[in-house]
């Protein structure tokens, strides 16, 4: 503060020159984009690299004249910006001009305007979001023309599925002991059809190799086991192949364990502080023998390719994997009537098949109450496992050799280590 006053300034000045610094960069950030486009292609440059940030800063100073004294400045700066704007577009030479300079100049105003406002993170992210898709303009219009009329009706029946038809089915229990839950039985065909979907426009843009093993990735922060039961189904299809599915339904798997990690730490940090190291140990293991598998060399194409994805939408397995789901769901609610309280590592045994997230909140929030902490900790390791046998048994049931044996690979000395750690803490 004795600083600020020895040079004569005070905090709303200094929160004013700090405004205009992230305007010019704003300016700058879309103008250099610009700039380098128009250079590429040997064009006349009708805005670049200093008319961005002086634009950009019209605006921030014409949002506050208007503050200080009319809001028809304001609209008045607007105006002319935009007639400007428009006489160049008219005046362009070429008959085949574009209008993206001529829209991100605007933008350039209107997030100058915005900064004024004291949206900083606002700003600067739609700025980065614009300068983004602007150097990507090559790679989208060769993703656009990959793209079939097929394509485009799937994208549209995915918006439908996910976007329109989840958000109206009710969210509770119905049913005997209120299995059916339209909405997160829903979800689970949402989240399926969202892999499937995913992985056929990734084959389309990358090799198949990468495109299945990002997919994994992703599906597991998702849901890995519909992301194992996917693979696993794919794999089965084929009758060599199977290394480059196993790796993703491994790293998947494997990010279950972090995942749960995060949730013990939003919830019960003491729970996170005794359980962090076992399940990250867990965690790094299995992606450890995932990352091997994922670049073994000397692999055949049909290994590289796997089964082609003829279908982007594939909803008769997502039904399928969804009837499964609520099967299991019914023999979970069957246990836990039967057994009740008896045994809380049997009821997070049984709770752990369908759903590793739920017992984990679970047992976070009852770690703070009646159980003791070390019973509940155990019980999330218990779910953790019980839930990563559900995706071996895919493996195996679903999977062909190939993917049996290499799945194997991880989940056996998983297993073998689960089972230690759950009998040395039953014991000791």
């Amino acid at each position: 503060m004795d600083i600020l006053e020895t040079i004569g300034l005070d905090q709303q000045a200094l929160s004013m020159f700090k405004e205009i610094f992230i305007v010019l960069g704003i300016g700058l950030l879309l103008g250099l984009e610009r700039e380098y486009s128009k250079q590429e292609k040997e064009e006349r440059l009708f805005a670049g690299v200093r008319t961005f940030p002086i634009v950009a800063l019209i605006g921030y100073i014409a949002l506050f004249l208007s503050d200080q004294y009319s809001p028809f400045i304001f609209v008045a700066a607007f105006v002319g910006v935009m007639g400007i704007i428009a006489l160049a577009y008219a005046t362009s030479r070429k008959a085949d001009a574009g209008t993206t300079t001529e829209f991100s100049l605007m933008a350039s105003f209107i997030l100058g305007s915005l900064v004024f406002t004291k949206n900083y993170h606002l700003a600067v992210t739609i700025a980065v979001l614009i300068t983004t898709l602007l150097s990507l303009k090559i790679k989208l219009h060769e993703a656009v023309h990959k793209l079939s009329r097929r394509d485009i009706f799937s994208i549209l029946y995915f918006v439908v599925i996910s976007a329109l038809v989840l958000p109206l089915l009710p969210d509770k229990g119905m049913g005997p002991y209120g299995i059916f839950n339209l909405y997160k039985t829903w979800l689970i065909v949402v989240i399926f059809v969202t892999l499937n979907f995913l992985a056929y426009f990734l084959s389309k843009f990358l090799s198949r190799r990468h495109s299945v093993l990002l997919t994994g990735i992703l599906g597991g922060f998702a849901s890995s086991t519909a992301t194992a039961w996917y693979f696993s189904r794919q794999a089965g299809k084929q009758e060599s192949g199977g290394v480059i599915q196993a790796a993703a339904i491994i790293l998947a798997s494997s990010i279950m364990f972090p995942r749960l990690l995060i949730w013990l730490a939003l919830l019960n940090m003491q729970m996170f502080r005794a359980l962090w190291l076992p399940v990250l140990v867990f965690g790094a293991a299995g992606l450890a023998v995932g990352y091997y598998l994922s670049t073994r060399e000397g692999q055949g194409p049909q290994e590289g390719e796997g089964p082609e994805i003829s279908n982007p939408i594939n909803f008769k397995e997502a039904l399928v994997f969804a009837l499964i789901y609520v099967a299991i769901q019914f023999v979970v609610g069957y246990a836990e009537e039967q057994f009740g309280d008896k045994g809380v590592y049997f009821a997070a045994a049984i709770s752990g098949l369908t759903d590793v997230d739920a017992i984990t909140i679970s047992m976070a929030n009852y770690g703070k109450q009646s159980i003791d902490l070390s019973v509940a900790g155990l019980a999330v390791v218990i779910g953790a496992f019980s839930n990563t046998s559900v995706k071996y048994a895919f493996c195996l049931v679903f999977g062909n050799n190939r993917l049996r044996k290499y799945a194997s690979y991880a989940f056996v000395p998983l297993f073998v280590m689960g089972v230690g750690y759950v009998l040395f803490h039953l014991f000791s």
